[in-house]
């Protein structure tokens, strides 16, 4: 890791040891949960917590989270600051949401010059919130057309808006977190035994997702986390989809250019999320992001 992320991990702020704070219905969402139908494992994310915490000290950091969450902070500040100027988004506010979205950052300048019209109307249509979360979503996707790959990226893409503008009232619903069309996601790396299910009664609604979070929001607590438990759950979920590519990539005797080497165990976490730069810094200690 980089020195100047290093130096932040030193002064970092821990979550542990605090007073448990109650967290309402009302501040962990807008939308109503799905009731859970699946069982999550809390040694598994014993296990993930332990995970990220030493990818971080292998990096070169300390046991905490700070520079993380202020990274996820800062990204939010960005998409809070585009999403409220509503039906007056220009093209130049969508480049700069996409930038901050690994699943669309390559294909977003020509998605810009073959379609920047009806992207731009596509995201101002997204972010009203006179239309059910559920239908915004999916109506954002179909700018995809029959373009399957896109539609997954575009879906992505719209998954983050909605998130990173309001990440209390709505949850990381991308596909790396939960896809019902192939039953993976980082969701099924929680619960024991994945490898022999078939199937896995999650579905793929905003409520859904949001079911699931409320579960982890529990769980997170009775591990000593009650403060920014959005940002706490999506750095829990990526390490497990983090861990998943890579055992995935191992066992087919690769490892995936574009998600990093080795030598960074937090370099796909920190692109999945969006929080990279091209120095290899954090987003959240680029000032270019204020």
């Amino acid at each position: 890791m980089p020195p100047l992320v290093a130096a932040r991990l030193r002064i970092c702020m821990r979550w542990f040891k605090k007073p448990a704070e109650v967290v309402s219905d009302e501040v962990a969402s807008g939308h109503a949960p799905e009731p859970l139908e699946v069982t999550f494992d809390k040694e598994i994310l014993a296990t993930k917590l332990s995970s990220l915490r030493e990818a971080i000290a292998e990096a070169g950091g300390v046991d905490g989270l700070e520079t993380f969450i202020e990274a996820l902070r800062s990204k939010h500040e960005v998409f809070a600051g585009v999403v409220a100027k509503g039906d007056a988004i220009e093209a130049e506010d969508v480049r700069t949401l996409g930038g901050l979205v690994f699943s669309v950052r390559r294909k977003l300048t020509t998605l810009m010059a073959e379609r920047q019209g009806a992207l731009v109307d596509g995201v101002r249509a997204l972010v009203r919130p006179d239309v059910d979360v559920n239908t915004r979503l999916a109506a954002f996707a179909d700018l995809a057309a029959d373009d399957k790959k896109l539609r997954r990226a575009m879906w992505d893409f719209g998954a983050e808006i909605l998130h990173f503008a309001d990440p209390e009232a709505v949850p990381m619903a991308c596909r790396w977190v939960w896809d019902t069309s192939t039953t993976t996601g980082s969701l099924r790396e929680f619960i024991r035994g994945n490898d022999t299910l078939r199937s896995i009664p999650i579905g793929e609604s905003v409520g859904a997702i949001e079911g699931a979070r409320r579960w982890f929001y529990d769980a997170l607590a009775e591990e000593g986390f009650y403060r920014d438990l959005p940002f706490v759950t999506d750095l829990v979920w990526v390490q497990a989809y983090s861990d998943y590519a890579r055992a995935l990539s191992m066992s087919l005797g690769m490892i995936d250019n574009q998600f990093g080497t080795k030598q960074d165990p937090l370099e796909l976490a920190v692109k999945m999320l969006g929080i990279d730069s091209p120095e290899g810094r954090l987003k959240g200690t680029d000032a270019s992001l204020h």
